[in-house]
């Protein structure tokens, strides 16, 4: 057993009224758009004072780099309060969150290894419509309302009805529990996406590893575009058939763009739209869980080439299949699976060359080097005469090397 930081997305009806017919407190649209427009001006306003004093450090010849850490920033926070009353509404941990993501975005900007932009102020129309509350002494949790049905209480909102699958309202009774150590909320995150309203719950608590179902294996596995991943057991997931899906977004983006925005008609293409975009997501994330959980289950051992996706995206012929099945969220699907249930995960450096090299006799074919050469999916090996498949080539070169970082033996 581990004890691990688990995500729960449960569906959230917030109301038009603050009250019930019982006169409890509930959380309307409204305070939720607050919290979410109160969550962007500070982000955006402590930007644009540390970019205005960075103006005024140029201007006067000096150097530009400054320190954005707690301290300077909570006195920005004190005298946005001050100056703007309504801040006073919105929950004291939302507050802080949102400069916390400030600080952390200008860690990640000054981290030479992320390669991160400047930050950029968060748009009304362009942003994720987020903000977070920190559950302290149990204000975030799951309390019966005067009628008899559960609800989320949030603090300093009151409580919002929710929709999930079965097996997440027991878990989130339990964290609602003081008394019960086993589970507990960490905070919760509020978003509004394509329309509609989420609450993400941060749980930490207990995960027992999944059964295995047969012998345990060693796996290399080759991230691709015309197929999900390739295994070293010549095993192979393909990628997941979502024509229907696609074909009704483009043919309802088509309606937006013939009608006016804002007039009934744009209002109803652009709900479709959203509608058969949740539903893609929600198959292609489905069948990403099903494919890794199968994976984890049935190895003790997970290697897998850290890829430069955002490269191939730039291949013309490649990116319209990269931007519809993401397999950067397969693998990282596999890599918090395997770090829950005790598997070995190991990523192999982008840099090395798993379908150039021979399997068998461990040389290296130059003809295959380069995106020209990427059409050939079988070859045979010039040195030992030894016929591959490129893709399970390369995860069984995937595998041997990854078997060597950790100091085993290939195969």
């Amino acid at each position: 057993m581990k004890v691990v930081n688990k995500n729960f997305v449960v569906r959230i009806y917030p109301s038009k009224a603050d009250k019930n017919d019982k006169g409890e407190k509930i959380v309307s649209i409204d305070k939720i758009e607050s919290h979410i427009g109160g969550y962007r001006f500070i982000f955006n306003k402590e930007l644009e004072y540390i970019n205005e004093f960075r103006r005024l450090l140029i201007q006067n010849g000096y150097d530009d780099k400054i320190i954005v850490n707690d301290s300077s920033c909570n006195m920005l926070l004190k005298m946005l309060r001050q100056d703007n009353l309504f801040l006073e509404k919105i929950e004291s941990s939302s507050r802080q969150q949102s400069q916390r993501n400030l600080i952390q975005a200008f860690k990640n900007f000054h981290n030479p290894n992320l390669k991160s932009k400047y930050p950029q102020f968060k748009s009304k129309k362009n942003s994720k419509d987020t903000f977070r509350i920190i559950n302290n002494n149990n204000n975030v949790r799951i309390q019966k309302d005067k009628y008899g049905f559960d609800k989320i209480k949030l603090a300093n909102q009151g409580l919002v009805k929710f929709k999930t699958s079965k097996e997440y309202p027991n878990i989130l009774r339990q964290t609602s529990n003081p008394d019960d150590p086993a589970a507990k909320i960490k905070h919760v995150t509020i978003k509004k996406e394509n329309g509609a309203y989420y609450a993400v719950f941060n749980i930490e608590c207990v995960h027992v590893p999944k059964r295995i179902i047969g012998p345990l294996q060693q796996i290399g596995i080759d991230i691709g575009c015309g197929k999900l991943a390739v295994l070293s057991n010549t095993q192979e997931i393909s990628n997941l058939v979502l024509t229907e899906e696609t074909d009704k977004i483009i043919q309802y983006q088509k309606e937006m763009s013939h009608h006016t925005p804002g007039s009934i008609r744009y209002n109803e293409a652009q709900r479709l739209v959203n509608v058969w975009f949740t539903k893609l997501v929600n198959k292609r994330n489905d069948y990403y869980n099903k494919q890794a959980d199968y994976i984890v289950k049935n190895c003790c051992f997970v290697a897998v080439q850290n890829e430069n996706i955002i490269a191939w995206k730039h291949n013309k012929y490649l990116s319209r299949s990269i931007q519809l099945n993401a397999p950067r969220i397969f693998m990282n699907q596999l890599d918090y699976k395997c770090d829950w249930n005790e598997v070995e995960f190991i990523k192999i450096p982008k840099s090395f060359p798993s379908t150039q090299i021979c399997s068998n006799c461990k040389e290296k074919n130059e003809n295959l080097r380069g995106w020209k050469n990427i059409g050939i999916r079988e070859w045979d090996c010039p040195y030992c005469g030894e016929h591959h498949d490129r893709d399970v080539n390369a995860s069984i070169n995937i595998l041997n090397r990854g078997l060597e970082l950790v100091g085993a033996t290939g195969q």
